[in-house]
């Protein structure tokens, strides 16, 4: 198990403790995360969960692939070196910890 942090727009945060397998964006539409929408479904082809990373404990995350920054370079206007999808970020058993910066996008 490990512990998710979302920081929400308005600086707030919530903490949710995830399970292995889970992907951020399933995390936070389960949990009513303010702010992740997930319209595709998880499909990395909207950026409606769009997140900055903001630290991992335990492991580094695999690097973006080809389609997720693809989709973060046409759906958001400044694409920093730690945007991602939250639909292509999955707890695994050697991530203790992962806390995200929620980042507002248009719904499609």
């Amino acid at each position: 198990m490990a512990l998710v942090k979302y920081i929400l727009e308005d600086n707030s945060e919530v903490t949710i403790e995830a399970h292995v397998g889970q992907n951020l964006m399933q995390i936070a539409i389960e949990n009513d995360v303010e702010g992740i929408e997930g319209a595709c479904g998880g499909s990395c082809m909207c950026a409606t969960c769009h997140v900055k990373v903001e630290s991992v404990n335990g492991v580094e995350l695999e690097e973006r692939s080809e389609l997720e920054l693809e989709v973060l370079e046409m759906e958001i206007d400044e694409v920093a070196t730690n945007s991602r999808l939250g639909c292509q970020i999955e707890i695994n058993e050697e991530i203790e910890s992962i806390t995200v910066r929620i980042e507002s996008i248009q719904s499609i």
